[in-house]
């Protein structure tokens, strides 16, 4: 059903837009106002939750991008914290050197 209005609605806009072509390629004042006027009232919008995009409804693939995006974003900050405490890690073993000798200075 859905997909029957989806087609229904594609060539209906596909219609308009080939009306007002045509009627900006003519360049006959009056043709091309009333195309103007009818793309702007005739354009038939389906409401979201009726619109599909290769059969999938448009409200599911929109939640599939932003759970690719959380993902993508989950990972990128899941490796900035690995960096950062393998930084903080490096810096930790640097002091242990640095203490190291000035103990063996004061010992000896």
């Amino acid at each position: 059903m859905y997909k029957t209005i989806n087609f229904i609605n594609r060539k209906w806009n596909s219609s308009v837009f080939f009306f007002h072509d045509l009627a900006t390629k003519t360049n006959i004042n009056f043709l091309v106002k009333f195309s103007i006027w009818a793309h702007d009232r005739m354009i038939w919008q389906l409401p979201e939750r009726l619109q599909l995009i290769g059969g999938v409804p448009v409200y599911q693939l929109r939640l599939e991008r932003e759970l690719e995006i959380a993902k993508h974003q989950a990972e990128y900050w899941n490796s900035y914290a690995g960096e950062l405490q393998e930084q903080v890690f490096n810096m930790l073993e640097e002091e242990e050197k640095q203490e190291e000798p000035e103990l063996a200075t004061v010992n000896g």
